[in-house]
């Protein structure tokens, strides 16, 4: 899905598509179609036009440029049914729709764990059934498997809210996923990587940080500015990285300290 914007210059039309969508640069692929010129003496004057196309996984799932436009009316909505049924049934849990907060605290007694002897298979299907049992603390009805390749785990989270263990931009499943590590290096002592997915998100995540670090680098080389990223857990950094590496007249370095690291996108 996309959409086609015009302004003065390419600044100003992107900043009319971000309002009119309300997302975010990392939320979209940025096409520039016409630089646009201030032509002379008022004659011959073109507007900057670009086009918008949306990489965002969960804003994809959307049926239309208009569901994505209305998408927060529909949540205030959302919000204000809550309130009223908060009213009329005091006992009633309000859940909010977008972000589960993670309580960083263990979710186990420490005292629990024995570090019996497992084995590493041992050890991964323990992991698993305790993040679904975490997840289903969470109220979300949910069931996990697992493939191992060599030391590398992936364990598959399988829920018809999805939505809700994936998180604003994997927030909730990055968290779960350290959950998920510590627990592993708890019960078994040798080395095995573990990572969460569900619905493919991880791969979905990739093309679009992928395509978040040419619109960047390319918005860097238009201002001549450097361009700060979100923070981002280290394999997420390691992606731009990865993209921008070749690129000419472009660099990157990660900036800050965790959990507030994140990638800065500099011209040569």
């Amino acid at each position: 899905m996309y959409k086609v914007y015009t302004g003065e210059t390419v600044e100003d039309a992107l900043q009319k598509g971000l309002n009119d969508l309300n997302v975010e640069e990392n939320d979209i692929n940025i096409d520039v179609l016409e630089e646009g010129s201030k032509g002379f003496l008022g004659f011959m004057k073109k507007e900057a036009e670009v086009k918008l196309t949306i990489i965002n996984p969960e804003l994809k799932q959307l049926d239309s440029i208009e569901e994505i436009q209305n998408r927060h009316l529909e949540v205030q909505k959302l919000e204000e049914q809550k309130e009223t049924n908060v009213e009329t049934k005091p006992e009633v849990k309000e859940v909010v729709e977008d972000e589960i907060e993670i309580d960083e605290t263990p979710a186990y007694d420490e005292t629990d764990v024995k570090h019996p002897s497992f084995t590493f298979e041992e050890a991964v299907e323990s992991t698993a059934n305790y993040i679904q049992s975490v997840i289903t603390e969470m109220d979300i009805s949910n069931y996990t498997d697992f493939t191992i390749n060599d030391r590398e785990v992936t364990i598959n989270i399988f829920s018809k809210t999805a939505a809700k263990v994936i998180g604003k931009r994997g927030t909730t499943l990055n968290a779960l996923g350290e959950i998920a590590q510590h627990y592993f290096n708890r019960i078994y002592r040798g080395y095995g990587r573990i990572i969460l997915d569900t619905e493919n998100y991880r791969e979905k995540r990739k093309e679009t940080l992928e395509n978040l670090a040419i619109n960047m680098s390319k918005k860097a080389v238009r201002t001549d500015l450097p361009v700060h990223l979100e923070p981002m857990p280290a394999y997420e950094r390691k992606i731009i990285h990865n993209v921008l590496y070749n690129v000419t007249n472009i660099k990157t370095y990660s900036s800050g300290k965790e959990p507030n690291r994140h990638i800065v996108i500099e011209k040569e």
